[in-house]
């Protein structure tokens, strides 16, 4: 099954470190941490730090997520 999962607004500083944890509070709100099989993103800097900083976050909770992977 698919789904398209689209953040609330970000409140502050488009980074990526915000954005990342914008997904990952709505993966957690969905129960979807650890389920995600891609990322589609456009090339800018931000939403490659966004990638690896998502990644950390999953890290930190012992989830695996590959962010050399995921990215579409």
């Amino acid at each position: 099954e698919e789904l398209f999962i689209d953040p609330y607004e970000l409140v502050g500083k488009h980074s990526g470190e915000n954005m990342a944890q914008a997904v990952f509070e709505t993966l957690d709100l969905f129960g979807l941490k650890g389920q995600v099989l891609a990322i589609i993103i456009n090339n800018a800097s931000n939403y490659d730090t966004m990638c690896k900083e998502l990644q950390k976050l999953c890290e930190q909770e012992d989830i695996s997520f590959n962010v050399q992977r995921a990215q579409l």
